[in-house]
């Protein structure tokens, strides 16, 4: 597959999901090549910015083209960065098909992007992410400092919280660490 042309792109990757004419007629295989959107970009989880250097660090990540914040509808951050795959094809077939890395192999079209899991939010300018994070900022100094009525240790308690990230009730605390 030497031979075939490799996909082409120069400026800004729009990263749009296509519906297609006649899509309920389209095999799964014939979607996925007409569209090929999960082989346009990467991500990689970031934790939430509560550091200044963080917040400095994913605005440096924004100021370049074709990189992207977003948050999941599981309150996750990631950076994203649209950039093709190299093994990618002009007519969106996979160069490397048979020996392409186990994350591709493990993908499911059910996570695709075109069945509307997306993101809560994107920040494609670092403005963008900083109204949000002074948004929450300003969210949680409305809340105020604990009740006087409770002891310091309590109102110590509840200043910790508000930096851990929230755990649905019941939920078991995980040991796991990334």
């Amino acid at each position: 597959m030497s031979g075939q042309e490799k996909i082409k792109v120069s400026g800004e990757i729009d990263l749009s999901f296509p519906r297609f004419p006649n899509e309920d007629k389209m095999s799964q295989t014939d979607i996925c090549l007409k569209c090929h959107g999960c082989c346009m970009y990467i991500t990689v989880p970031l934790d939430y910015p509560r550091s200044n250097e963080q917040r400095d660090l994913y605005t440096w990540y924004l100021l370049h083209r074709n990189v992207e914040i977003y948050i999941d509808h599981d309150k996750s951050w990631a950076v994203i960065f649209k950039t093709p795959c190299d093994k990618l094809l002009a007519n969106g077939m996979c160069s490397i098909y048979e020996t392409r890395p186990q994350l591709c192999r493990d993908y499911s079209p059910d996570s695709c992007s075109r069945v509307g899991k997306d993101h809560l939010f994107l920040f494609q300018t670092p403005a963008e992410m900083h109204a949000y994070l002074d948004r929450n900022k300003k969210k949680s100094a409305k809340k105020g400092p604990a009740s006087k009525k409770t002891s310091s240790k309590k109102s110590v308690s509840k200043k910790s919280a508000k930096t851990k990230p929230i755990a649905k009730k019941g939920a078991k605390k995980s040991s796991k660490k990334s």
